[in-house]
């Protein structure tokens, strides 16, 4: 019985259309597959470039960063920070750190109309040991404030910062500071040491006023000068020059009051500032209590400053500073039942040139920085032995360094500081005297392991005039700091 029909022809006709769609299938297949893995291949490419265009785009912003560290701040970055302060309270980093991370997913799982600006505390500490030994006969504390003509015009009841040989903790610094809400910032600076603890700086400070103004409140570190707003770990030599010493005393001009500063709407950096304050400084501006002296309220003290950068291009920056201090003056000498009041001015110049020749870790980078102050004194005598009488004054000094990065992270630099080249002092009821000058000079070494830690040799040698003979000594520092925390940029 036949069930169908057989056509040898047709049947190979038709296994060879099946085979042959059945390779054109599978070559269709193996392209397609060949395309996906060449495309896979494209984009791994595209992912290597990306990773190294983005390394290289970290190294040049931590760069930039550094770089910026030696420039000075354009005035027009700072008002177009200042009129976006009401919308955008904290800048946004240019590299995010774990703790921003952190942060950020904190907002996001907070309500939306959750404020979390007070709460955005930066918290760092700073510990600084130095091993110091000098060759004077009773100690450098006792020399400094026995030098001819700047010996009797403090107060007395401060304290004085005395190096003692051996090792010496300065202090441990614990800084607080915070984006409070989208018009203030605030800052707490508090120096703990064997002896206690002090508050350094404890600043509130406006971020939106308009037209280029600012307002700081509080215990500040005044504008004046170069040196004395900075903190003693940002110093490039382990001490202060003498000028600072005989004119400010060893905290500098650090006083409670207010302090407003207006930048200038100019292509180049310009600032005016203005401050009131109390007047308590141990040296030029101190307060007595005897019942033979007026008392007076504060505000006692006065200041006016400007600082003017021009632009020099991208390796070098240079600011230039004017400033003049006004304020009441007592001093008080209760071994000798004497006191007496008046009236202090100084009046001062600075400036810092910084030169960035844009290798690693500040290697062939140069810093010159100077400053000279002028004092001029004019106290009434009153007591016991001095009514009647007249104290003045007319002394300067000044100071000059020069550092130079001559490998990465290592610097050497030299330090040249007088006190006295201008010394005429007339005490009551004494003729005008001329007092010789002090000077001194310093080396120092200093190797920057991290961004955190400082390793630094300082030896000085200093030819002292004091009231009676003069006297040279030798000074040798060895210092050890460490910083940890999230701590804030410095100044220029």
């Amino acid at each position: 019985m036949k069930t169908g029909l057989f056509i040898p022809g047709v049947s190979c006709l038709a296994m060879t259309l099946l085979l042959g769609a059945h390779d054109v299938s599978a070559q269709t297949e193996a392209a397609k597959y060949q395309q996906l893995e060449n495309e896979i291949q494209t984009l791994r490419k595209q992912m290597e470039t990306l990773e190294v265009n983005h390394r290289r785009e970290i190294d040049e912003l931590k760069a930039m960063l550094q770089q910026k560290g030696n420039a000075v701040p354009s005035a027009v970055a700072v008002a177009s920070s200042a009129s976006t302060c009401a919308t955008n309270t904290v800048n946004a980093p240019l590299e995010q750190d774990l703790y921003s991370s952190f942060k950020q997913k904190v907002v996001e799982a907070l309500p939306k109309n959750t404020t979390l600006q007070g709460l955005n505390m930066d918290i760092s500490a700073v510990l600084d040991l130095y091993f110091y030994h000098d060759t004077s006969s009773e100690g450098m504390a006792h020399l400094k404030e026995g030098l001819a003509g700047f010996g009797h015009h403090h107060d007395g009841d401060h304290d004085h910062e005395e190096y003692k040989n051996g090792f010496n903790l300065r202090h441990v610094e614990l800084g607080f500071s915070a984006e409070v809400d989208p018009y203030f910032r605030a800052w707490t600076i508090v120096a703990v040491s064997e002896e206690g603890a002090e508050v350094e700086e404890a600043v509130l400070q406006t971020t939106c006023l308009p037209y280029g103004f600012m307002l700081s409140a509080g215990k500040l570190r005044s504008g004046v000068g170069r040196m004395n707003r900075q903190h003693s770990h940002t110093w490039d030599f382990v001490d202060q020059p003498l000028v600072y010493d005989v004119m400010f005393g060893h905290h500098g001009l650090n006083e409670v009051g207010a302090q407003v500063t207006w930048l200038a709407p100019t292509p180049f950096y310009w600032l005016f500032g203005a401050e009131v304050f109390n007047g308590d400084n141990e040296q030029s501006f101190a307060v007595a209590e005897d019942d033979a002296l007026v008392e007076h309220n504060a505000p006692r003290l006065y200041t006016a400053f400007m600082k003017i950068g021009p632009e020099l291009g991208e390796q070098h920056a240079l600011l230039f500073g004017l400033s003049a201090v006004g304020g009441q003056h007592q001093v008080v000498e209760e071994a000798l039942l004497k006191a007496a009041d008046g009236y202090t001015m100084i009046y001062g110049t600075d400036f810092v040139y910084k030169y960035s020749a844009q290798r690693s870790h500040g290697d062939g980078d140069v810093v010159v920085q100077g400053e000279y102050f002028y004092r001029t004194m004019n106290l009434d005598g009153a007591g016991t032995d001095w009514d009647g009488s007249d104290w003045e004054a007319d002394q300067d000094g000044y100071y000059l360094q020069g550092l130079y990065g001559f490998l990465p992270r290592w610097r050497a630099g030299l330090r040249w500081d007088q006190v006295g080249v201008m010394n005429r002092v007339q005490e009551p009821y004494e003729t005008r005297n001329v007092f010789g000058s002090s000077e001194r000079a310093s080396f120092v070494l200093d190797w920057k392991l991290s961004e955190f830690s400082l390793l630094r040799a300082q030896l000085g040698r200093g030819w002292y005039q004091t009231d009676e003979a003069r006297e040279d000594a030798w000074e040798v520092l060895l210092q050890w700091q460490l910083t940890f925390g999230k701590h804030g940029a410095h100044d220029f």
